[in-house]
Protein backbone atom coordinates (compact mmCIF):
# COMPACT_ATOMS: atom_id res chain seq x y z
CA UNK A 1 0.00 0.00 0.00
CA UNK A 2 1.48 3.42 -1.35
CA UNK A 3 0.79 6.62 0.89
CA UNK A 4 1.18 10.20 -0.32
CA UNK A 5 1.71 12.62 3.08
CA UNK A 6 1.20 15.79 3.05
CA UNK A 7 1.87 18.38 5.20
CA UNK A 8 1.80 22.16 4.01
CA UNK A 9 1.50 25.54 5.40
CA UNK A 10 1.44 28.93 4.23
CA UNK A 11 5.01 29.07 2.50
CA UNK A 12 5.64 25.63 1.82
CA UNK A 13 4.66 22.30 1.42
CA UNK A 14 6.30 18.84 2.38
CA UNK A 15 5.31 15.66 1.19
CA UNK A 16 6.60 11.99 1.80
CA UNK A 17 5.96 9.18 -0.03
CA UNK A 18 5.26 6.49 1.81
CA UNK A 19 5.43 2.06 1.35
CA UNK A 20 3.61 0.26 4.05
CA UNK A 21 4.10 -3.30 4.13
CA UNK A 22 2.59 -5.21 7.07
CA UNK A 23 1.55 -2.75 8.90
CA UNK A 24 4.95 -0.86 8.87
CA UNK A 25 5.74 2.32 6.96
CA UNK A 26 8.75 2.64 4.68
CA UNK A 27 10.03 5.78 3.46
CA UNK A 28 10.21 6.29 -0.08
CA UNK A 29 10.86 9.79 -1.29
CA UNK A 30 10.56 13.26 0.04
CA UNK A 31 10.31 16.51 -1.90
CA UNK A 32 9.20 19.83 -1.06
CA UNK A 33 6.94 22.38 -2.79
CA UNK A 34 4.82 25.69 -2.43
CA UNK A 35 2.73 26.45 0.03
CA UNK A 36 -1.35 25.39 -0.21
CA UNK A 37 -3.13 27.37 1.86
CA UNK A 38 -6.37 27.68 0.24
CA UNK A 39 -6.60 31.04 1.34
CA UNK A 40 -4.08 31.81 -0.99
CA UNK A 41 -3.92 29.51 -3.85
CA UNK A 42 -6.65 28.09 -6.39
CA UNK A 43 -7.92 24.76 -6.71
CA UNK A 44 -6.00 24.63 -10.08
CA UNK A 45 -2.41 25.84 -7.66
CA UNK A 46 -3.30 22.81 -5.71
CA UNK A 47 -4.13 19.92 -8.52
CA UNK A 48 -1.15 20.94 -10.70
CA UNK A 49 1.41 21.26 -7.36
CA UNK A 50 -0.27 17.34 -6.30
CA UNK A 51 0.11 16.23 -10.10
CA UNK A 52 3.73 17.36 -10.26
CA UNK A 53 4.41 15.47 -6.95
CA UNK A 54 3.40 12.21 -8.41
CA UNK A 55 4.88 12.85 -11.67
CA UNK A 56 8.10 13.83 -9.98
CA UNK A 57 7.78 10.01 -7.30
CA UNK A 58 7.35 8.14 -10.82
CA UNK A 59 3.84 6.91 -9.53
CA UNK A 60 1.26 8.67 -11.14
CA UNK A 61 -2.11 8.97 -10.42
CA UNK A 62 -2.60 5.53 -10.44
CA UNK A 63 0.55 4.84 -8.16
CA UNK A 64 -0.94 5.74 -4.76
CA UNK A 65 -3.90 4.20 -2.43
CA UNK A 66 -4.19 7.00 -0.44
CA UNK A 67 -3.55 10.73 0.12
CA UNK A 68 -3.47 11.93 3.43
CA UNK A 69 -3.65 16.12 3.33
CA UNK A 70 -2.71 18.51 6.08
CA UNK A 71 -2.93 21.61 5.43
CA UNK A 72 -2.57 25.79 6.90
CA UNK A 73 -5.99 26.78 5.91
CA UNK A 74 -7.84 23.69 5.78
CA UNK A 75 -11.14 24.02 7.88
CA UNK A 76 -14.91 24.62 7.28
CA UNK A 77 -16.05 24.61 3.26
CA UNK A 78 -12.50 24.83 2.20
CA UNK A 79 -11.58 21.31 3.31
CA UNK A 80 -13.96 20.13 0.86
CA UNK A 81 -11.98 22.67 -1.81
CA UNK A 82 -8.96 20.88 -1.24
CA UNK A 83 -10.70 17.66 -1.30
CA UNK A 84 -12.36 18.39 -4.68
CA UNK A 85 -8.80 20.00 -6.36
CA UNK A 86 -6.74 16.78 -4.89
CA UNK A 87 -9.59 14.39 -6.78
CA UNK A 88 -8.80 16.41 -10.08
CA UNK A 89 -5.83 14.61 -10.08
CA UNK A 90 -6.31 10.90 -8.14
CA UNK A 91 -8.43 7.84 -9.06
CA UNK A 92 -11.76 7.21 -7.82
CA UNK A 93 -10.44 4.58 -6.21
CA UNK A 94 -7.94 6.63 -3.93
CA UNK A 95 -9.06 7.12 -0.46
CA UNK A 96 -8.63 10.61 0.39
CA UNK A 97 -8.22 12.62 3.59
CA UNK A 98 -8.17 16.12 4.19
CA UNK A 99 -7.47 18.10 7.61
CA UNK A 100 -5.70 21.00 9.28
CA UNK A 101 -2.52 21.72 9.62
CA UNK A 102 -2.76 21.99 13.31
CA UNK A 103 -4.23 18.22 13.29
CA UNK A 104 -1.59 17.03 11.12
CA UNK A 105 1.30 18.58 14.22
CA UNK A 106 -1.16 16.84 16.52
CA UNK A 107 -0.41 13.60 15.36
CA UNK A 108 3.16 14.07 14.71
CA UNK A 109 3.72 15.61 18.24
CA UNK A 110 1.68 12.43 20.11
CA UNK A 111 4.34 10.11 21.36
CA UNK A 112 4.25 7.05 22.32
CA UNK A 113 5.78 4.76 25.05
CA UNK A 114 6.39 7.30 27.40
CA UNK A 115 4.91 7.87 30.67
CA UNK A 116 2.37 10.83 29.32
CA UNK A 117 1.49 8.75 26.30
CA UNK A 118 -2.68 9.27 25.70
CA UNK A 119 -2.61 12.36 28.38
CA UNK A 120 -3.92 14.87 26.32
CA UNK A 121 -1.32 17.85 25.81
CA UNK A 122 -1.37 21.70 24.02
CA UNK A 123 -0.31 21.11 20.03
CA UNK A 124 1.27 24.41 18.74
CA UNK A 125 2.35 25.72 15.58
CA UNK A 126 5.11 28.95 15.53
CA UNK A 127 5.97 29.11 11.44
CA UNK A 128 4.57 31.74 9.43
CA UNK A 129 1.59 31.43 11.03
CA UNK A 130 0.98 30.57 14.90
CA UNK A 131 -1.48 28.71 16.70
CA UNK A 132 -2.33 26.32 19.62
CA UNK A 133 -4.96 24.41 20.62
CA UNK A 134 -6.26 21.17 23.29
CA UNK A 135 -5.44 17.93 22.00
CA UNK A 136 -6.96 14.63 23.45
CA UNK A 137 -5.24 11.53 22.18
CA UNK A 138 -7.88 9.65 23.20
CA UNK A 139 -10.80 11.42 21.41
CA UNK A 140 -8.63 12.84 18.37
CA UNK A 141 -10.07 15.73 19.12
CA UNK A 142 -8.94 19.14 18.74
CA UNK A 143 -10.03 22.63 21.08
CA UNK A 144 -8.21 25.45 19.33
CA UNK A 145 -7.98 29.01 19.86
CA UNK A 146 -8.84 30.76 17.37
CA UNK A 147 -5.34 31.97 15.02
CA UNK A 148 -7.29 34.83 13.67
CA UNK A 149 -4.15 35.32 10.42
CA UNK A 150 -1.33 38.08 10.61
CA UNK A 151 -3.37 40.88 11.34
CA UNK A 152 -5.23 39.96 14.08
CA UNK A 153 -3.07 37.22 15.59
CA UNK A 154 -0.40 34.55 14.72
CA UNK A 155 1.46 36.27 18.22
CA UNK A 156 5.21 34.86 18.05
CA UNK A 157 4.98 33.69 14.17
CA UNK A 158 7.24 34.40 11.52
CA UNK A 159 4.99 37.03 10.47
CA UNK A 160 4.56 38.74 13.32
CA UNK A 161 8.36 39.17 14.51
CA UNK A 162 8.87 40.10 10.34
CA UNK A 163 6.15 42.85 11.06
CA UNK A 164 8.21 43.74 14.22
CA UNK A 165 11.62 43.70 12.51
CA UNK A 166 10.90 45.27 9.80
CA UNK A 167 8.79 48.77 11.12
CA UNK A 168 11.99 49.26 13.69
CA UNK A 169 14.53 48.93 10.90
CA UNK A 170 12.08 51.60 8.95
CA UNK A 171 11.42 53.69 11.44
CA UNK A 172 15.26 53.66 12.63
CA UNK A 173 14.06 52.22 15.95
CA UNK A 174 17.12 49.52 15.79
CA UNK A 175 20.25 49.74 17.46
CA UNK A 176 23.33 50.94 15.38
CA UNK A 177 24.73 47.33 15.40
CA UNK A 178 21.51 45.38 14.73
CA UNK A 179 20.65 47.40 11.94
CA UNK A 180 24.25 46.54 10.45
CA UNK A 181 23.53 43.29 10.66
CA UNK A 182 19.77 43.41 9.21
CA UNK A 183 21.04 45.07 6.58
CA UNK A 184 23.61 42.53 5.51
CA UNK A 185 21.41 39.71 5.63
CA UNK A 186 18.78 41.74 3.59
CA UNK A 187 20.29 44.34 2.42
CA UNK A 188 18.81 48.49 2.33
CA UNK A 189 15.05 47.55 1.88
CA UNK A 190 13.07 51.04 1.34
CA UNK A 191 9.94 52.05 2.37
CA UNK A 192 8.36 52.02 -0.59
CA UNK A 193 9.44 48.16 -0.95
CA UNK A 194 7.90 47.51 1.64
CA UNK A 195 5.15 48.92 1.44
CA UNK A 196 4.29 47.18 -2.08
CA UNK A 197 5.15 43.41 -0.57
CA UNK A 198 2.76 44.05 2.03
CA UNK A 199 -0.23 46.15 0.54
CA UNK A 200 -0.04 45.59 -2.67
CA UNK A 201 1.74 42.16 -3.67
CA UNK A 202 -0.08 38.45 -2.64
CA UNK A 203 1.02 36.75 1.00
CA UNK A 204 2.19 39.36 2.43
CA UNK A 205 2.40 36.94 5.69
CA UNK A 206 4.71 34.91 3.82
CA UNK A 207 7.13 37.81 2.95
CA UNK A 208 6.88 39.41 6.42
CA UNK A 209 7.99 35.78 7.47
CA UNK A 210 11.08 35.58 5.75
CA UNK A 211 12.24 38.25 7.83
CA UNK A 212 12.43 36.00 10.84
CA UNK A 213 14.85 33.88 10.55
CA UNK A 214 17.19 36.46 11.39
CA UNK A 215 16.33 36.27 15.33
CA UNK A 216 17.20 32.97 15.03
CA UNK A 217 20.78 33.76 13.83
CA UNK A 218 21.30 36.89 16.20
CA UNK A 219 19.55 35.86 18.98
CA UNK A 220 23.25 36.83 21.21
CA UNK A 221 22.25 40.63 20.25
CA UNK A 222 20.30 42.15 22.96
CA UNK A 223 17.79 43.75 20.68
CA UNK A 224 17.30 40.46 19.24
CA UNK A 225 16.92 38.55 22.36
CA UNK A 226 14.21 41.04 24.17
CA UNK A 227 11.90 40.77 20.57
CA UNK A 228 12.78 37.10 20.70
CA UNK A 229 11.08 36.67 24.54
CA UNK A 230 8.25 38.91 23.89
CA UNK A 231 7.10 37.64 20.73
CA UNK A 232 6.65 34.07 22.13
CA UNK A 233 5.95 35.58 25.76
CA UNK A 234 3.10 37.06 23.60
CA UNK A 235 2.17 33.88 21.59
CA UNK A 236 1.88 31.98 25.23
CA UNK A 237 0.19 35.11 27.13
CA UNK A 238 -2.63 35.46 24.09
CA UNK A 239 -2.94 31.23 22.73
CA UNK A 240 -1.69 28.96 25.30
CA UNK A 241 -3.18 30.47 28.58
CA UNK A 242 -6.40 30.72 27.73
CA UNK A 243 -6.56 27.27 26.60
CA UNK A 244 -7.27 26.15 30.88
CA UNK A 245 -10.59 27.20 30.48
CA UNK A 246 -11.70 25.44 27.25
CA UNK A 247 -12.23 21.99 28.99
CA UNK A 248 -13.55 21.96 32.89
CA UNK A 249 -11.64 20.77 35.49
CA UNK A 250 -8.74 19.71 33.12
CA UNK A 251 -5.36 21.55 33.37
CA UNK A 252 -3.03 20.71 30.80
CA UNK A 253 0.54 21.90 30.85
CA UNK A 254 2.44 19.66 28.87
CA UNK A 255 2.73 21.60 25.91
CA UNK A 256 4.52 20.32 22.38
CA UNK A 257 5.59 22.37 19.59
CA UNK A 258 6.55 22.31 15.73
CA UNK A 259 8.02 24.86 13.60
CA UNK A 260 11.67 26.50 12.68
CA UNK A 261 10.96 29.49 14.13
CA UNK A 262 10.45 28.03 17.70
CA UNK A 263 13.16 25.29 16.63
CA UNK A 264 15.78 27.97 16.75
CA UNK A 265 14.61 29.70 19.46
CA UNK A 266 13.84 26.50 21.50
CA UNK A 267 16.25 27.89 24.74
CA UNK A 268 14.01 31.05 24.65
CA UNK A 269 10.56 29.23 24.18
CA UNK A 270 11.38 26.80 27.39
CA UNK A 271 12.10 29.65 29.65
CA UNK A 272 8.69 31.64 28.95
CA UNK A 273 6.86 27.91 29.35
CA UNK A 274 8.49 27.99 32.55
CA UNK A 275 7.94 31.34 33.97
CA UNK A 276 4.01 30.70 33.21
CA UNK A 277 4.28 26.89 34.85
CA UNK A 278 3.74 24.66 31.53
CA UNK A 279 6.66 22.35 30.40
CA UNK A 280 7.90 21.90 26.72
CA UNK A 281 7.82 18.15 26.40
CA UNK A 282 8.29 18.45 22.95
CA UNK A 283 10.00 20.24 19.90
CA UNK A 284 9.69 19.36 15.89
CA UNK A 285 11.14 21.10 12.75
CA UNK A 286 9.37 19.60 10.51
CA UNK A 287 5.96 17.62 11.45
CA UNK A 288 5.69 15.22 8.08
CA UNK A 289 8.19 12.70 10.01
CA UNK A 290 6.25 12.11 12.81
CA UNK A 291 3.70 11.72 10.48
CA UNK A 292 4.96 8.73 8.68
Amino acid sequence: MRILLADSGSTKTHWALVEELRGEPKLIRTTETQGLNPLYVSPEQIASTCRQVLADSGVGPTGIDELRFYGSGCSGERLGVVERALRMVLTPMTRVTVDSDLMGAALALETKGVATAGEPFIACIVGTGSIAALFDPATRTLQPMPALGYVLGDEGSGAWFGRQLLGDYLKRQMPEKVQAAFEDDFGTITAESAIRHVYQQPRPNRYLATFAAFVGRHLALPYVERLAYRGIDEFWRRNVLPIDGLDDGMEVRDVRMVGGLVWSLRPVVEKVAEAHGYVVSQVIKEPIFGLI
